[in-house]
């Protein structure tokens, strides 16, 4: 059997391995959750009370955060829009993330979306939702007492 040299050296005259690829893993993981309704006829954005905390490790690292729960638009014609704030900023456009929206009927459906956020620090980080009406008309996130989730992944960046 021959033996194999690595790069034309002995194994005595290695002395690392090659780097390992440490970019897109999963370095923690931290969920919210709440089990009550929010309505509102704002048409600016009003806090629902879901949220999570995290704090990066590094500044390079992303946050990637997803929300389950439900909207209502509460009758036809109305739009509620839902999206996700870093602390106190939008990190979205001002259209949001998730709508639901029927010319004829109340709808109330699931919703879920998510977004990847380059925060570009080491401080912890309050990410929520938050809903509005486009309509000025009331609007719903949350239905009864089912239960709304928001999970930020961090992953190294």
């Amino acid at each position: 059997m021959a033996i194999i040299k690595p790069n034309n050296n002995t194994i005595s005259a290695i002395t690392a391995l090659p780097a390992a690829i440490t970019t897109g893993k999963v370095l923690q993981v931290v969920q919210g959750s709440i089990s009550a309704e929010t309505d509102t006829s704002s048409s600016s954005y009003v806090a629902t009370g879901l949220s999570v905390n995290i704090t990066p490790s590094s500044t390079s690292n992303k946050i990637f955060v997803t929300v389950t729960g439900s909207i209502d638009n509460q009758a036809s014609g109305r739009v509620p829009r839902v999206t996700i704030y870093r602390d106190s900023t939008a990190i979205d456009s001002n259209d949001g993330l998730s709508l639901s929206y029927s010319q004829t009927d109340r709808t109330i459906c699931p919703c879920s979306f998510s977004k990847l956020d380059t925060p570009n620090t080491t401080s912890q980080i309050t990410y929520k939702v938050y809903v509005k009406s486009s309509t000025s008309n009331n609007v719903r996130f949350g239905e009864g007492s089912s239960e709304q989730l928001i999970t930020a992944f961090e992953i190294a960046g």
